[in-house]
């Protein structure tokens, strides 16, 4: 066996060299490794402009000054850009952002939303988490840290709007076995630990949360938050927005 062989995978950027390498016209394959030992190619589409019954009632809601909460290729901000609004692009993904530039978003932010809170932004009228990003809450104790930050970036009646995976629409035993080994260790069944490979390179380990809609509406409460509306789905759309 050799050395880098039982290294394992070298830490870093994997989404976005596998975001610069799509841009380019490579194959090149994402991969997402869970904590159970689950692997599976993801096949989302982080190119296209967004379209469907998800996209006309999310952006319906929009207006103003949007921050794109992990924003990938770019796609929901160039959207948005050409729906004349004013766009910030945010990852914590270096590449991905390299790729929404070079796409056309105008605006980008690398870091997190607390880091984006911590440099005290002009104030946003909406935040947009397009393609699950909802789920970027990660458990419910992160949650709080999350929304917090976003309230502070936000105006008054600013509003989370988005996409959020329902993990129980499934008969998949591995994902159900997943589902209770959550719930046995106190954590909600759709609470995941992944990371993101590409080539010989993955992300670091990052908790994402897929929850029910009551769920969701319980984790947004205990931020002084709440879900206002839904757009039903297994793939459902939510519009959160604070309690006061």
């Amino acid at each position: 066996m050799t050395v880098a062989a039982e290294q394992g995978p070298v830490e870093g950027d994997a989404f976005g060299q596998a975001l610069l390498a799509q841009l380019d016209g490579e194959q090149a394959t994402i991969v997402i490794e869970r904590d159970d030992g689950l692997v599976d190619i993801d096949g989302s589409d982080y190119f296209s402009a967004p379209v469907g019954p998800e996209w006309d009632w999310i952006s319906a809601r929009l207006t103003g000054r949007v921050l794109d909460v992990g924003c990938g290729a770019g796609r929901g901000a160039l959207a948005l850009q050409g729906m004349g609004l004013d766009v910030v692009a945010l990852d914590v993904s270096p590449g991905a952002l390299e790729v929404a530039r070079r796409r056309g978003v105008e605006a980008t932010f690398l870091g997190t939303v607390e880091d984006l809170a911590a440099a005290d932004p002009e104030h946003f009228d909406h935040f947009l988490g397009l393609g699950n990003n909802l789920g970027l809450m990660a458990s419910p104790a992160r949650a709080v840290s999350f929304l917090d930050a976003l309230r502070r970036i936000g105006t008054k009646d600013a509003a989370l709007v988005g996409t959020m995976l329902d993990p129980y629409i499934t008969t998949e035993v591995v994902h159900l076995a997943y589902h209770e080994a959550n719930r046995a260790a106190g954590r909600l069944g759709g609470e995941v630990r992944i990371r993101v490979r590409y080539r010989r390179t993955a992300t670091p380990w990052f908790g994402l949360l897929w929850a029910s809609p009551a769920e969701l509406d319980d984790v947004a409460r205990g931020a002084g938050w709440r879900v206002t509306d839904l757009l039903e789905g297994a793939l459902y759309a939510a519009d959160l927005r604070p309690d006061d």
